[in-house]
């Protein structure tokens, strides 16, 4: 399913997803300055997408990770549009991997990318100066896109949907996400494009919420582990309820992996 919202006269929002019994999942933004766009959506509204983009010609796509929400189109757009990632994103959206039923009902399956273009580290659209900034965290290679003078940042997945975040990937380093939402507090920021939440003005609060948030479960956790404690007992202890649908996901999320990041991870290891 697609649904395309006008931010403003120069933002347009293209938001994807997959619709069971009449709701759509979760949607997952992309945004589209004129002839550029920011993430390519997921690939079960691929058919969807294309036909919007039929009569909305992109020349150039910048992705900001390799997870199936945000690269799902870009096979379908390199035929007539460039192609941006960094090294270890162009491998993965090159190599996609077989993803759990789970992620293919609610993303759909990628099909490998053939062509792809370096990341510049700054560039240009209508008027507008993008930097490509690092965002690690969520994943070690995201990065974000930020034009400094209206305050806009493009951030992906570096501030987490839920203010109380309790899942995570495998990969994903806790210590990091806090740093990388720090830094993103420090920046001149009017706008947050976020890409499941949609374009958030005036976002300090946000973000300030789930650092705070983030902040806690670390000193409690890390006290927990300072008293022997297993990440099974700390998980009973704060008393974390796991989701329905965690099992559905074949080990791609787990509670566990939050808990373990905070215990054993660096800030440092995702730069």
């Amino acid at each position: 399913m697609i649904e395309i919202v006008p931010y403003d006269d120069t933002v347009t929002c293209i938001k994807t997803g997959t619709e069971i019994d009449g709701r759509v999942i979760i949607w997952a933004y992309s945004y589209l300055i004129r002839d550029t766009l920011f993430d390519a959506g997921c690939p079960n509204a691929i058919e969807e997408f294309m036909e919007f983009i039929s009569g909305n010609p992109v020349k150039h796509v910048y992705v900001s990770h390799a997870h199936e929400d945000h690269s799902g189109c870009c096979s379908a757009l390199e035929e007539s549009a460039t192609i941006y990632a960094t090294p270890p994103v162009s491998d993965a959206i090159k190599n996609p991997e077989v993803l759990p039923d789970f992620f293919v009902m609610v993303w759909g399956q990628p099909e490998p990318v053939k062509a792809v273009s370096p990341m510049p580290d700054h560039f240009t659209v209508n008027g507008l100066e993008f930097e490509v900034i690092a965002l690690p965290g969520h994943n070690k290679d995201m990065v974000g896109f930020y034009e400094s003078r209206r305050g806009w940042l493009f951030s992906a997945d570096a501030v987490p949907l839920p203010s109380r975040k309790q899942l995570s990937m495998p990969d994903e380093n806790i210590p990091e996400t806090i740093a990388t939402l720090e830094r993103i507090q420090a920046l001149n920021l009017n706008v947050l494009f976020d890409s499941h939440g949609g374009p958030l003005e005036r976002p300090r609060e946000h973000i300030q919420t789930r650092i705070d948030y983030l902040k806690d479960l670390r000193t409690k956790v890390r006290k927990l582990h300072a008293k022997g404690r297993s990440v099974p007992e700390i998980i009973d202890d704060l008393k974390i309820e796991r989701p329905w649908y965690v099992e559905m996901t074949k080990g791609r999320f787990g509670i566990d992996y939050v808990i373990r990041s905070i215990i054993f991870d660096d800030p440092s290891e995702s730069r």
